[in-house]
């Protein structure tokens, strides 16, 4: 067996030492956010132009609504040139058109994004309380899936997608077949009329499609 090291133990982690790691991570935030906030207030010191008034930088939450990204798929829509309306995604707290969902996403999820509306990257820490209701509430939307027989997964969501498009064509085709079919009869019901109540096959045998012309 050839010798080395031996480093088979279970590594030991200091706790102190990354709490304070810790603590010192966030008190280097606040500091930035404090210079942030006193630049702004020494710019008004000066007569300096502010664009916006000093804003409280709180922690970044989860969004209580959904961003409409599926509304418009597969449809058309008039773009107006001069006004850029239409165009794509825009931004409503900042205005900017982004044409594309991918970007609109990493638009408004950004960094830039959320210090323009005041918020900070942190994310607030849960309290044990919080993780607990969390796991209830999860359990219970488990049980409502088991009693109603379960989640319908991406596979079963496009086998229904292909049987809904399916149908839609097959009424389609139903639909354009008795169209032409209303049509036919009525021309044949128009010769038989011109031709005196003779049926339209024998008077096209016969050499005529009418009489009194």
């Amino acid at each position: 067996m050839a010798g080395g090291v031996d480093n088979t133990a279970r590594r030991k982690w200091d706790k102190a030492e990354f709490a304070a790691k810790a603590a010192a991570r966030e008190a280097k935030e606040k500091e930035e956010e404090d210079k942030t906030r006193g630049s702004n207030g020494s710019n008004r010191a000066r007569g300096m132009v502010v664009i916006r008034e000093d804003l409280r930088m709180d922690n970044i939450i989860a969004r209580d609504y959904k961003r409409d990204l599926l509304s418009r798929v597969g449809t058309k829509q008039i773009v107006n040139t001069e006004t850029g309306a239409g165009m794509g995604f825009q931004c409503k707290e900042t205005g900017v058109v982004l044409h594309d969902s991918a970007a609109y996403l990493d638009h408004i999820n950004g960094k830039k994004q959320m210090k323009a509306r005041g918020l900070s990257m942190r994310v607030e820490r849960s309290t044990v309380e919080q993780v607990k209701a969390k796991f209830e509430q999860v359990k219970k939307r488990k049980a409502e899936e088991a009693k109603n027989g379960g989640p319908v997964d991406y596979g079963q969501r496009l086998a229904i997608a292909a049987a809904d498009d399916e149908d839609a064509r097959e009424r389609k085709k139903a639909k354009e077949k008795a169209k032409k079919e209303a049509k036919k009869k009525a021309e044949e019901d128009a010769m038989a009329a011109l031709n005196g109540g003779i049926d339209p096959d024998m008077a096209a045998m016969m050499g005529f499609s009418g009489f009194g012309k």
